[in-house]
């Protein structure tokens, strides 16, 4: 891991079923919400955030599903969105050539994550691959819960300062899970909880 990593999280735009349907055109991943926090290793430290709303493209009226489930709504598109191309260029110079780790609980060390919707969505705008390093997080939780004994089948990222009681830590933000920023910082409270055990060699 570099001395200093990216934890990041998006929210994109999703429908009832759309899991079970396999995202059935005209449905797609757009991106809605970029979340992201720089952190020092080996503090753990907070040392810069990162959050913006972009407005979709392809389907640029939210679905009541979505709304319900992130709190993100159309007015907050419409006021305070940007492109998405706007977006991904202010975010690929907040990473600069850091690690970016994101969480995805049944993919492997070397799986995208949401790097891999990130990299759908510059498809989808036809940019060029903008080049950062991703990494998943997830099995390095699966190994301190092992270590700990603590039995989790599954979880979400959003999940995590919850399942290990650490939620009271980001009450501030007035945000809950599938709220990207929420759940950056739900996995930043995660890896407080182990103290960053081996991440270095992560």
């Amino acid at each position: 891991m570099t001395p200093e990593f990216i934890i990041f999280d998006t929210e994109y735009t999703s429908w009832k079923g759309c899991n079970e349907n396999g995202w059935v055109l005209p449905q797609r991943k757009e991106i809605v919400q970029f979340a992201a926090v720089k952190v020092d290793l080996p503090t753990l430290e907070v040392k810069a955030e990162f959050n913006v709303f972009v407005k979709p493209t392809y389907n640029p009226i939210l679905s009541d599903y979505f709304i319900n489930l992130t709190g993100i709504t159309n007015e907050k598109i419409g006021s305070e969105g940007i492109s998405f191309k706007e977006a991904v260029t202010e975010f690929a110079a907040f990473a600069g050539n850091n690690d970016c780790i994101s969480h995805v609980w049944k993919e492997g060390k070397d799986s995208p994550g949401d790097g891999a919707v990130i990299k759908l969505n510059l498809e989808y705008n036809h940019l060029p691959d903008i080049k950062l390093n991703f990494k998943n997080i997830a099995p390095w939780f699966k190994e301190q819960y092992q270590e700990h004994g603590i039995l989790v089948e599954k979880q979400s990222s959003g999940q995590v300062a919850k399942i290990l009681e650490r939620d009271e830590h980001i009450k501030r933000l007035g945000l809950d899970e599938h709220n990207a920023l929420y759940d950056v910082y739900s996995l930043l409270e995660g890896i407080r909880k182990f103290n960053g055990k081996n991440l270095k060699d992560y």
